[in-house]
């Protein structure tokens, strides 16, 4: 059965930590997304990415300018939106579950790129190297469960 494909407007960002210092991960993930969606350059990026930033995406090269760039580039042009929906930090490795609306187009309704981002942090605290699966959101679905929301009890 085809379903329609909605995507929360309202939402919790659930954070999946153990520790206080997993934590601080957590939210450091947490500014850095909103920096890529409001001032991405490579001086705001120097705070979240090593000297020696490894990129594991295949269309971005190596270094923090190169993500940067392309971040500015959508910033300039669209109301970039991002959406996390999930950070999962444990000790030097982080994940997040994203939605990046509105990166490449202005439509209203867009619905996005969903994406689950896998960092690890170096011994400086910033992020060394960095992975990610990439899937367009489609407008329907074989379930009603939606990709972003928790639709599992307990927390």
């Amino acid at each position: 059965m085809d379903k329609r494909n909605t995507i929360a407007q309202e939402f919790q960002t659930h954070i999946i930590v153990a520790t206080k210092a997993d934590r601080k991960r957590a939210e450091f993930i947490l500014k850095l997304y909103d920096v890529f969606a409001t001032n991405p350059s490579g001086e705001t990026m120097e705070e979240f990415m090593s000297d020696t930033y490894i990129q594991h995406s295949t269309g971005v090269p190596n270094g923090r300018n190169p993500i940067a760039m392309l971040f500015a580039s959508s910033v300039a042009q669209y109301d970039v939106k991002i959406d996390v929906h999930k950070v999962i930090v444990l000790g030097d490795w982080a994940m997040a579950h994203v939605n990046f609306r509105n990166v490449d187009n202005a439509e209203p309704d867009d619905l996005g790129t969903a994406a689950v981002d896998m960092y690890f942090f170096g011994k400086d605290g910033r992020i060394e190297e960095h992975w990610d699966v990439l899937q367009q959101v489609p407008t329907h679905s074989a379930n009603a469960n939606g990709m972003f929301v928790k639709v599992f009890e307990g927390e």
